[in-house]
């Protein structure tokens, strides 16, 4: 942790927010992923008017669509949560469904009642 300071308040540790209400990380994977959905569109484009600038255009066209929309349902979603929130619950739903990514498997997935106090008879022990 050479780039960060343990004792100061998390605030001034949290990333900052660089556009529409999203962190640098957040507007890189946003814009990623306009620009994999906008690759497909472009390279029909391109097939159909033989046109081969229009994978690119089409791509970035998408980029940015992405970064102007994704932010405004980013800010929604994350409204009022912790920072990290997102992610977690992205995790989480992941790890849910067997897909255990980014340390999902330190997750707790199980549900169902919990009891305090000790069973009568307990399965592989004495009674």
């Amino acid at each position: 942790m050479a780039n960060r300071l343990d004792f100061l308040p998390t605030r001034l540790n949290a990333a900052p927010v660089v556009f529409r209400g999203m962190t640098g990380h957040e507007v890189g994977m946003m814009a990623l992923g306009g620009l994999a959905a906008g690759l497909l569109p472009g390279a029909i484009g391109a097939w159909l008017l033989g046109a081969i600038a229009m994978v690119p255009t089409v791509a970035f066209a998408c980029a940015g669509m992405a970064l102007y929309f994704g932010g405004a349902v980013m800010r929604r979603l994350r409204r009022g949560r912790p920072a990290a929130w997102l992610y977690r619950s992205l995790q989480f739903r992941l790890a849910r469904q067997g897909i255990r990514l980014w340390g999902g498997e330190t997750l707790i997935t199980r549900s169902g009642p919990y009891s305090r106090r000790r069973m009568r008879y307990q399965p592989g022990g004495r009674p």
